[in-house]
């Protein structure tokens, strides 16, 4: 009967153990202030807990900053930030009206006929584009080197120069406007 009883209580010991080591999920207000912290801030307009299709959970979270929208995944055993992406927010979603006129994140319209024409000199080179982005990693604190450029495309209703930086096997990937020099799209693959 001893050694039943010290059966049990060293499984259940272990199983105790499992599950504070391996099962253990993120709680919601800590994935929030995690969220806030990876995007400096803002208003969460939704967080989601899902399954991740293999037997584990992520926190899908989207938070609008200054009209910019984050989507922030986190899995929610680990505490891993694993992707992070940005994008303008659109008008319903911005958190504070738009400054005066001629400010950079204003929609950007072009007509049908420009979303035809490369242009041949943009007023932010191939340069200063990757300068803006190194100067947006540094902010976030991240050391990534240069790894190429797909030259210039269009997305999302303007051209864009598409770059692409590493630090190991994490890519952070950029989409920056070549009349204004925005950040249109920033993305991180881990």
């Amino acid at each position: 009967m001893k050694k039943i009883l010290t059966g049990i209580l060293a499984l259940a010991l272990f199983a105790a153990g499992y599950t504070q080591a391996y099962g253990q999920i993120l709680s919601a207000p800590d994935a929030r202030e995690l969220a806030l912290t990876m995007t400096g801030g803002g208003a969460i307009s939704s967080l989601e807990l899902v399954s991740d299709g293999a037997g584990g959970s992520v926190y899908e979270i989207v938070v609008v900053n200054n009209a910019v929208r984050y989507e922030v995944f986190i899995n929610a055993q680990t505490g891993d930030v694993f992707r992070l992406t940005s994008s303008q927010a659109g008008p319903a979603q911005a958190a504070a009206p738009p400054p005066g006129p001629g400010a950079a994140n204003r929609p950007h319209h072009v007509s049908p006929l420009a979303r035809m024409v490369r242009p041949r000199n943009p007023p932010v080179s191939l340069a200063d584009a990757i300068n803006i982005a190194y100067a947006h990693l540094a902010s976030l604190g991240i050391r990534a080197a240069f790894r190429r450029d797909s030259g210039m495309d269009w997305e999302r209703g303007r051209w864009v120069w598409e770059l692409e930086f590493r630090d190991g096997w994490i890519e952070y990937e950029f989409y920056i406007d070549v009349n204004t020099g925005d950040i249109v799209k920033f993305e991180i693959d881990r």
